[in-house]
């Protein structure tokens, strides 16, 4: 309704890549209404690229105060516990179609260059045991596009934290690996099956044995080719 608050509002953001001067546009069209307050009830599926990152998304204040937000200090890449464990307090969104955030990426000393995050794989595996004990959703907050789209979210963060394990190149990647899977396991069995059999990447990510390990760096050097993300 008209003068009603809004808690979360989306927009577009640009991949400035600053080695080839070229730029990728992140839209939401064809995923979010357009130019008006909407409930995750008209959200529809999101494409390759299309996740709600941090560069995008505007909370309205209170919905970080409601949700208990608290980041956890000197960590690297908790914008995703940032935009992922206030969802489910997020009642109406509204996506305004303008590109409002630039990214500059390419940078060696980036924290999502590939070495960087390889570096701090110990903080990526933080970062991915707060967003799998978030994802359970507060009594009442149910809603199946929301709980979809938590889902997706969530394996896209399994499927980097695993692929850096696997780049990381020793057996301490391995098991830092085998223990983000046994906490899944132990917080929520029903979800550790469901992005394990589910979602195309985290079973890419994810492939058995020593040939599997290195299928799986073939198909992250492909995606990195394709989608230049880092």
């Amino acid at each position: 309704a008209s003068g009603s608050p809004v808690d979360l509002v989306v927009a577009n953001y640009v991949y400035e890549h600053t080695i080839s001067g070229t730029q990728k546009v992140i839209k939401y069209r064809g995923m979010l209404p357009q130019n008006r307050v909407f409930t995750w009830n008209e959200v529809g599926f999101s494409g390759p690229g299309q996740n709600i990152l941090m560069h995008a998304a505007t909370y309205r204040t209170q919905v970080l105060r409601d949700c208990g937000l608290e980041l956890p200090e000197h960590t690297f890449y908790v914008d995703n516990i940032f935009v992922y464990q206030p969802l489910p307090s997020v009642q109406t969104l509204f996506y305004l179609p303008v590109n409002l955030y630039r990214y500059f990426i390419g940078r060696e000393d980036q924290s999502v260059n590939e070495k960087v995050q390889i570096s701090r794989l110990d903080q990526q595996m933080r970062v991915t045991r707060i967003m799998v004990e978030a994802h359970k959703l507060p009594e009442g907050a149910g809603n199946r596009r929301l709980a979809g789209y938590m889902e997706q979210y969530l394996g896209l963060i399994v499927t980097a934290s695993s692929m850096f394990a696997l780049l990381e190149g020793t057996e301490k990647g391995l098991r830092m690996r085998r223990e983000m899977w046994e906490h899944i396991d132990a917080v929520d069995p029903i979800l550790k099956a469901r992005l394990g059999l589910r979602l195309p990447l985290v079973l890419g990510a994810n492939l058995p044995g020593a040939v599997g390990r290195k299928v799986s760096v073939a198909l992250y050097r492909t995606a990195q080719k394709l989608y230049r993300f880092n």
